[in-house]
């Protein structure tokens, strides 16, 4: 019985055996002995080399059940190109030719590259399928799908030449082939369509070799799969060690960040009456704020803001007093940016009341250098967002104030400016405010030289620390009339 007759006598159904190839010349007995190699891979490099080196690996590394092993164990030998090739003048006629014409089977990866290259250009793949149907091998051809869809175009005609020639789904192989549970069935399965012809397993050895086979498969992923829960589990030690490590170095970190940002914050509101405690103001504030800078680099966590504001603002003054103006507007800039940063990523009150710190400061910074216009825009963004943050945080007094204040010191540049009437109503937009802020504390606020800057018209520089509204006060009915900087009276 010849090759075709012997695939041909198995059923459709039962083709999950040995590929129905398409020999007519050569018989088992004989086959082996004739040929250098058991099949000549022919593939394209440009999508199939993946799928051509797993292919030869795995067959020439397959070694049969044992129950099989005696009738018909064999090493097979494979040609690749990419494993025996030898640089020549003509390297087809002297290397790949000789080793094709040389092999009991052709096995051709269908890719969609495979297909043959447009203008005329020579196909490697054509001249092949041609060469080994010309020889000993015959119709001795296997295809194996590496590529696209599993009904695609087949190179070389092979599927108008060989309308019935089955074809085996290698889609998916290549070096991580075995990550996936689903893939290492398939492929495995696969494989031994391949494996069957090119060792002349017959057709009712077929169900054996697939048993042995789910069997040594079943073997196999249960090492891999006992030695990956024993990694896992050594792995998953060490990381619940690491992460305790990392945790106690956040956790210290984190204190060392609140510590030096308290300290900050402790000499920022010593009152400097005096040469001794100025030098010993700044001396903390310098080391905390070095400190919160280190640390801020070496944590993913968020630093205290206050801190990180306050240092931003000593710099900026210090700054200032060296006559540094660009330095010192990148230090209020830098304020701003990062208070307004964390608000953004953590909305909390902390980081808004730092935003609108920030903003003053650089405000009144500008109001110094002279610089009205720019002063007036940030009083105007004080203004905005100390009304926005008051509204998504309950209406805080702290907000009242800043928004207050914004007013007063806009009214102080529209004094400086001869906008009376602007001057008027921005402070009486702030004495609303003021009343507002003392019936939610109960406290009692003052303007301190109010009257008698109102009564004598006397103008009042902007910035200063007594504000009245220059010109005639209007009386509407309550008793603060006219808003400037306000203090307040314990």
């Amino acid at each position: 019985m010849s090759d075709v007759d012997f695939f041909e006598q198995v059923p459709s159904a039962a083709r999950s055996g040995p590929v129905r190839t398409c020999s007519h010349s050569i018989s088992p007995s004989n086959s082996m002995s004739e040929f250098n190699y058991d099949a000549f891979i022919s593939y394209r490099r440009s999508d199939g080399i993946a799928v051509a080196r797993w292919l030869r690996r795995t067959l020439v590394g397959f070694r049969l059940p044992a129950v099989l092993r005696g009738a018909y164990a064999k090493k097979l030998r494979v040609y690749l190109d990419t494993a025996y090739e030898r640089g020549t003048s003509d390297f087809y006629q002297q290397s790949i030719k000789p080793a094709l014409l040389s092999s009991r089977y052709l096995i051709v990866v269908a890719t969609p590259d495979a297909m043959r290259r447009p203008g005329g250009a020579e196909d490697w793949i054509e001249r092949e399928i041609r060469d080994f149907a010309a020889g000993p091998g015959a119709g001795n051809v296997i295809v194996a799908r590496g590529a696209g869809d599993f009904d695609g175009p087949l190179p070389g005609g092979l599927k108008e030449t060989f309308p019935n020639i089955e074809i085996v789904d290698l889609r998916g192989a290549g070096p991580l082939w075995f990550l996936s549970f689903s893939r290492v069935v398939r492929l495995s399965a696969e494989k031994l369509k391949i494996v069957a012809p090119l060792l002349n397993i017959p057709p009712e050895e077929m169900p054996r070799l697939r048993q042995e086979e789910e069997k040594r498969q079943q073997t196999q992923l249960g090492a891999v799969a006992g030695a990956t829960l024993g990694t896992l589990v050594a792995v998953g030690g060490l990381s619940v060690l690491a992460l305790i490590n990392q945790y106690k170095a956040i956790r210290a970190n984190d204190d060392s960040m609140f510590a030096a940002s308290s300290m900050i914050g402790e000499a920022a509101n010593l009152r400097a009456d005096d040469a001794d405690t100025l030098r010993t103001r700044r001396l903390i504030i310098g080391r905390g704020c070095d400190l919160l800078d280190k640390a801020d680099q070496g944590t993913a966590s968020d630093p205290p803001i206050n801190g990180i504001v306050t240092c931003r603002l000593e710099r900026g003054a210090h700054r200032e007093a060296l006559h540094e103006d660009k330095e010192a507007r990148k230090e209020f800039g830098d304020a701003i940016e990062r208070a307004a940063l964390s608000h953004q990523g953590r909305a909390r009150v902390d980081s808004a009341l730092a935003l609108l710190q920030a903003q003053q400061a650089y405000a009144e910074y500008l109001v110094r250098q002279k610089d009205m216009d720019g002063a007036g825009r940030v009083f105007a963004d004080l203004l905005d967002d100390s009304r926005r943050l008051g509204k998504e945080h309950d209406g805080r007094a702290q907000f009242i104030r800043f928004e207050a204040e914004a007013l007063g010191q806009t009214g102080d540049l529209h004094v400086a400016a001869n906008r009376h009437q602007e001057a008027a109503d921005s402070y009486d937009a702030g004495a609303r405010r003021v009343e507002a802020l003392a019936r939610r504390s109960q406290v009692r606020w003052s303007y301190r030289g109010l009257s008698d800057r109102r009564m004598a018209g006397t103008p009042v520089p902007a910035g200063g620390s007594a504000i009245c509204r220059a010109g005639p006060a209007r009386s509407r009915g309550r008793a603060v009339q006219a808003c400037g900087r306000c203090r307040l009276i314990r």
